[in-house]
């Protein structure tokens, strides 16, 4: 059992959750009930639910890769694992740039996301061994 990539697995999952239940709330509802476009709001929906999915289906591998860290078949997932820590590193890196922009140093507390995507990729790049 590897247990830095469960823990970030577990991260990933309550991640997952706030994302969609939360975010629904806070963020979607919301943002429906604007007079954008249509098409506009179809395709942030869209993009929104592509993250869900991201989360959910990169967190259980990270889930399956802890819970059977066979050396062998590990070696062949680590490229992977590696990339998706690099993605998830990328995107807390990226609530923070951006979020800089909008809202200064206020960014770490306007746009938290980070505090839970940033864990996740560390965790990951631990787990296999490529920190």
């Amino acid at each position: 059992m590897n247990n830095f990539l469960l823990s970030a697995g577990a991260i990933g999952l309550l991640t997952t959750a706030i994302h969609i239940f939360g975010g629904q709330i806070t963020l979607i509802r919301p943002f429906l009930r604007t007079d954008l476009a249509h098409d506009i709001k179809g395709c942030l929906l869209v993009c929104w639910h592509l993250i869900s999915a991201y989360l959910l289906l990169t967190s259980c591998l990270y889930v399956c890769a802890g819970f059977n860290p066979q050396p062998d078949q590990l070696l062949g997932l680590e490229l992977l694992l590696n990339a998706l820590s690099s993605f998830y590193i990328l995107f807390a890196a990226l609530f923070i740039v951006i979020g800089w922009i909008f809202f200064n140093a206020q960014v770490f507390y306007k746009l938290p996301q980070w505090v839970l995507l940033l864990p996740i990729g560390v965790l990951g790049f631990i787990g296999t061994g490529a920190v």
